[in-house]
């Protein structure tokens, strides 16, 4: 089993270039930047084999945030739920998808989104499905895209033939969709 933290950064206007480069050019950490959702946002993002292992790298990312520029911090830990791409190039953007679950429906959920994804690979790879072990319920997945043009194809594909979205609607509150661009220097990229 892997797991994941995602640690969201709102930073200050005209601020953004400073914290990326504090933060770019780590192992294993990806830095993406909102182009497509809430602006001056920063996404960092990594994976460990074991929950304990990804709490013992967190103070060492915390520490290099720098403090002035970024305005609120989110960390979130996440339970990896479907096969993980490893570190590397996978496209020039990244498609974030968040969805805060109803009580008692994460099993739910979970269950129709692996149900789904075999048949949403063969169209394009998938970063990651994961699900939140910590605060509030969350099912988040990262796909990774050449361009837009090709996540508006891939994605109107997916609807046009059944595949996706997967069955899940009865089981969230909440929904939300970033475009990512990875930062040069990110593990991701």
């Amino acid at each position: 089993m892997s797991y994941a933290e995602t640690i969201v950064l709102d930073v200050r206007i005209g601020q953004m270039p400073q914290v990326v480069s504090a933060l770019t050019g780590r192992d294993g950490l990806a830095v993406w930047v909102s182009e497509i959702g809430v602006l001056n946002r920063v996404v960092l993002f990594r994976t460990a084999d074991t929950y304990d292992a990804l709490l013992e790298g967190r103070p060492d990312v915390l520490a290099a945030i720098p403090e002035e520029p970024v305005q609120n911090v989110e960390v979130t830990s996440w339970r990896v739920i479907s096969p993980l791409l490893p570190a590397g190039e996978h496209g020039s953007l990244y498609e974030w998808r968040c969805y805060d679950l109803k009580l008692g429906q994460v099993g739910n959920v979970e269950e129709a989104f692996a149900a789904a994804v075999p048949a949403r690979l063969e169209l394009s790879p998938l970063l990651c499905g994961m699900i939140s072990i910590e605060g509030t319920p969350r099912l988040a997945h990262i796909w990774p895209y050449a361009d837009m043009n090709a996540r508006l194809e891939i994605r109107a594909q997916a609807v046009a033939t059944g595949v996706w979205p997967p069955k899940i609607g009865g089981g969230l509150v909440a929904m939300e969709n970033a475009i990512l661009l990875p930062a040069q220097g990110s593990a991701w990229s």
